[in-house]
């Protein structure tokens, strides 16, 4: 009842006094969602109260694809997504989620800069305004056993979120043992032993409290993860240009705040906070590290257009080449 009553309050306000009702999947008290109402904080202030947000926190108005159904009807006005609406969006959006590829935080940053000219063109012709992008984390797995190897991890039946679809399709082709369940579904699975272990970001293990069920922690890297922070154009486009400026301001600072926030997290997370859980961290080798972005190379080769168009592919691997040769560190 009361979500049906955020989902439908300020259905009629005035141009100039406007709720922006947005929905994400995070729970509230995460550091994530404290930086989401930071943000709403700064666009009431700075438009003298004129323009508030509201969120619908923890997948009360549905996962990202249910929420944007509730968006295209009327219901909401935007989306803070884990990234899997980005790439319904905004096609382009998927070269950020290529398993194997990128190593470092900063290296999914530089190419998500460059990509992100396009990638709000294409939101904004499929009807949203694209306002930030952040990295949120490395997907790793938080398994039953220790896994030490690929061939160890390749016979673990591991879940993965049902919309995850890049990620999932080149796991699959890799010969990868997922189980696509939403994010609902995935602690119960697990305690239900129909899955070993968990490939998702140290950020949503301890948002989803996964980390209180799994026992080790292998720190795989397999993608990142790079959310983003939309809003409808039917919504932005009844702001004044004023506010439209304000609010495209207030989400380029919380893509920085963001960030730093989920980088320092990780750090504590993988650090020592799980290990205080009972979570025993795996080493993992740089030979498997080398082994696993062979076969995740190999697996996109295979799947070619099937995955994303080859050029965007190619320009992908044009960029990171580019990104290390002037990151290379000197002899």
């Amino acid at each position: 009842m009361i979500a049906g009553a955020l989902l439908s309050s300020a259905a009629g306000a005035p141009e100039l006094k406007l709720t922006l009702r947005m929905a994400t999947i995070v729970p509230d008290g995460t550091a994530f969602a404290r930086e989401l109402k930071a943000f709403g904080r700064e666009v009431e202030t700075e438009t003298r109260g004129e323009v508030t947000v509201k969120w619908v926190w923890g997948g009360i108005a549905g996962d990202d694809v249910q929420s944007a159904d509730r968006v295209d009807r009327g219901q909401l006005d935007g989306i803070a997504s884990g990234g899997m609406l980005c790439e319904k969006r905004a096609p382009t959006h998927r070269a950020l989620r290529l398993v194997g590829l990128y190593r470092t935080y900063q290296e999914s940053a530089y190419v998500a800069g460059q990509l992100r000219p396009a990638i709000e063109l294409e939101a904004r012709a499929n009807g949203f305004v694209y306002l930030a992008d952040t990295g949120i984390g490395p997907s790793d797995v938080f398994s039953r056993r220790p896994l030490r190897t690929l061939a160890e991890l390749k016979k673990e039946r591991l879940w993965i979120w049902d919309t995850d679809d890049v990620q999932r399709a080149i796991l699959d082709e890799m010969g990868w043992n997922v189980l696509p369940l939403g994010v609902a579904e995935a602690g119960k699975a697990y305690a239900e032993n129909r899955h070993s272990g968990f490939i998702s970001i140290p950020g949503a293990m301890l948002a989803f409290q996964w980390s209180a069920q799994a026992k080790y922690a292998e720190d795989v890297r397999l993608s990142y993860l790079t959310a983003c922070l939309l809003v409808s154009n039917r919504a932005f486009d009844r702001l004044p240009i004023e506010h439209q400026q304000t609010l495209r301001l207030a989400a380029a600072r919380l893509r920085s705040r963001l960030s730093d926030v989920m980088q320092r997290q990780d750090e504590s997370l993988l650090g020592g906070l799980f290990q205080h859980q009972g979570v025993t961290t795996v080493p993992v080798p740089d030979e498997f590290r080398r082994e696993l972005e062979a076969s995740a190379r190999m697996a996109r080769e295979r799947l070619g257009d099937k995955l994303m168009p080859v050029a965007l592919m190619t320009r992908v691997t044009v960029l990171l080449d580019e990104y290390r040769r002037q990151h290379a560190k000197a002899p």
